[in-house]
């Protein structure tokens, strides 16, 4: 090719920045594979680009803050707490200022990118983080700590995130249970009160998620009986009673292996806003993070919050 063929093709104009977010830790070590592809894939789409590795918890978060603001587009590469992260740090922004996020999934845990309905190619999740649909959809505040989809606690929440996909793919939610939760001695009460603009109830939970998601670690699928909007300005809400006997327990696995949530142990609702008030500190999942809180947790839905590159149709 002619030097002036090259001047040409490689001529300075203006472009677009995008801002490349990745774990190299996520993926047992495989997620820096990705970056050469993904830079020549934006590269050709029109990007400049700019390129940053995480060393420890919260480095994403900081990094998006920094520099999304002068990026059209941040993708982040890595689990599930490396989406979280990245929309932590991009609330940080006003809201003019916020990239579109495109994730490129490489976690031992990538349960929301399931959830979006992310492709399982390698060439197609760089392509959907690159030219997917730009979306918006609502964002979790947790006692002013902003999550994606997820904030959770009780029986479900730990095993959710130590089971392998293959596992409940190929057994069920049945066995599922049964990698944890074989028992009702397994099953630890939490005592809540819980409040929203329109009920109060007040009880012992054995799992409890204000979600925004269609489904949950693959497990609670939402969608299976109704459609999901991620962008209603409204929560997924379950509270799951604590079972009092076998049987209980028995009928709780049977309504979230059916998706039918119409069970009496069971409370399902929408809301925009919900408060908690324990009689002692609970141990909450936000995003499959850990995350501590104290005696009262107020979660708002922040409706339009941010934008994600979604799969074209």
């Amino acid at each position: 090719m002619a030097l002036d063929d090259l001047t040409v093709k490689y001529r300075r104009v203006v472009r677009r920045r995008a801002l490349l977010i990745v774990n190299p830790k996520a993926g047992n070590m495989r997620a820096m594979s990705i970056v050469a592809p993904t830079v020549k894939a934006l590269s050709e789409a029109g990007y400049e680009s700019m390129v940053f590795t995480t060393d420890s918890c919260g480095d994403a978060a900081v990094i998006a803050a920094e520099y999304g603001a002068e990026s059209e587009l941040l993708i982040c590469s890595g689990g599930d707490g490396t989406v979280n992260e990245a929309v932590r740090g991009v609330m940080e922004l006003e809201k003019e200022q916020r990239p579109v996020i495109g994730c490129i999934p490489m976690g031992s845990t990538n349960d929301f990118a399931g959830a979006i309905g992310l492709p399982k190619q390698r060439k197609k999740q760089i392509e959907t983080a690159i030219s997917g649909v730009p979306t918006e959809v609502d964002v979790g505040r947790f006692n002013g700590r902003y999550y994606a989809y997820l904030a959770s606690f009780g029986a479900f929440t730990d095993i959710s995130y130590s089971t392998s996909q293959e596992y409940k793919n190929v057994f069920g939610f049945l066995a599922y249970i049964g990698s944890g939760v074989n028992s009702i001695a397994n099953i630890h009460p939490i005592r809540a009160l819980v409040l929203t603009d329109t009920r109060m109830i007040e009880g012992e939970f054995a799992f409890v998620s204000i979600s925004n998601t269609p489904s949950i670690a693959g497990v609670i699928n939402y969608a299976r009986k109704n459609r999901v909007d991620l962008n209603d300005g409204l929560f997924e809400v379950m509270l799951i009673d604590y079972p009092k006997n076998a049987m209980e327990l028995s009928r709780i696995a049977h309504a979230l292996s059916t998706g039918d949530f119409s069970c009496d142990l069971m409370h399902c609702f929408l809301c925009s806003e919900v408060r908690f008030i324990f009689d002692k500190p609970v141990k909450w999942m936000l995003d499959g993070e850990l995350a501590r809180a104290g005696h009262e947790v107020l979660i708002e839905n922040i409706h339009s919050a941010v934008r994600l590159m979604l799969p074209k149709g």
